[in-house]
C-alpha cells in the first residue's frame, strides 16, 4: 500500500516553516506522494486578508521546486480553491478518496499539534477519522503528554494518530506579512525562500489591507 500525504493551509504565505514540516515527516514516513492544498476559505478565518489564489499559489510553487524533499513526487491541488464556499477537510478528502482509494493507498492528514487539540471541534471529525491517519507534528518536548490526551480521545473513536516530535522553525503568516508591510527585509529572508520573497515584493503583496 502507498502512502499519500495531504497538507492543507491558508499558505498566505507559504513560508519555511511549512515546509520544514514536510521535510520532517517525509523523513518519518516515506510517501509516494505529498500534495499541498492551498484552502479559499478557511472555516475559521476571514478571508479578507487573503493573497489572491493564484498568487498563494504559485508562491508554494516557487518554495518546493528546489527541494529535496523525501518522496517520489510532490505536488499542489486547486480541489479547495475551486470549490465553492469554504474549506472543510471533510470534503477535500472525499474528493482524495476518488483518485487514491482504500485498497491502494494510504492518506496522511498532516497537521500541526495546535489542529490535533481542537480535532474534536472540526466539521464531520469523525468521518475525517476513518478516511485518513492523523499526523501530528509537536512543536516542543512540554506538549508532547497534552497531544497524548487528545490521541488516546480520538484512537477511542476509531482513529488513527501518530504524534511526530519536531525541531520547529517558528515562523507564523502573520509575522511574514508584517514584515513585507516594514520593509524588514532581512527577517523575510529568514522567514521565506528568496524567489518567494522576489514574487512577494513584484507583486506588491501584503502592503495593504492585510494583517
Amino acid at each position: 500500500m502507498k502512502n499519500i500525504a495531504v497538507f492543507g493551509g491558508t499558505f498566505n504565505p507559504f513560508h519555511k516553516g511549512h515546509k520544514k514540516l514536510i521535510t520532517e515527516v517525509s523523513k518519518a514516513i516515506e510517501f509516494e506522494k505529498i500534495i499541498i492544498i492551498p484552502s479559499k476559505i478557511p472555516p475559521h478565518k476571514s478571508a479578507e486578508c487573503l493573497a489572491d489564489e493564484q498568487d498563494r499559489i504559485r508562491m508554494i510553487e516557487l518554495s518546493i521546486e528546489d527541494n529535496n524533499i523525501n518522496c517520489n513526487e510532490i505536488c499542489i491541488s486547486d480541489a479547495e480553491i475551486e470549490r465553492n464556499g469554504k474549506s472543510y477537510s471533510y470534503d477535500t478528502l472525499i474528493d482524495m478518496k476518488k483518485f487514491y482509494p482504500d485498497e491502494k493507498y494510504k492518506i496522511h492528514f498532516i497537521m500541526g499539534s495546535d489542529m490535533l487539540i481542537h480535532f474534536s471541534e472540526w466539521y464531520r471529525y469523525r468521518e475525517i477519522l476513518k478516511m485518513c491517519t492523523l499526523v501530528c507534528l509537536s512543536r516542543c518536548d512540554r506538549d508532547i503528554n497534552e497531544l497524548e490526551l487528545y490521541k488516546n480521545e480520538l484512537l477511542s473513536c476509531g482513529g488513527d494518530v501518530i504524534i511526530l516530535p519536531v525541531e520547529p522553525l517558528e515562523i507564523s503568516s502573520t509575522d511574514v506579512r508584517n514584515a513585507v508591510r516594514q520593509k524588514n527585509y532581512k527577517k523575510l529572508a529568514c522567514y521565506l525562500d528568496e524567489k518567494v520573497v522576489k514574487y512577494i515584493l513584484e507583486r506588491d503583496l501584503y502592503i495593504d489591507g492585510y494583517r
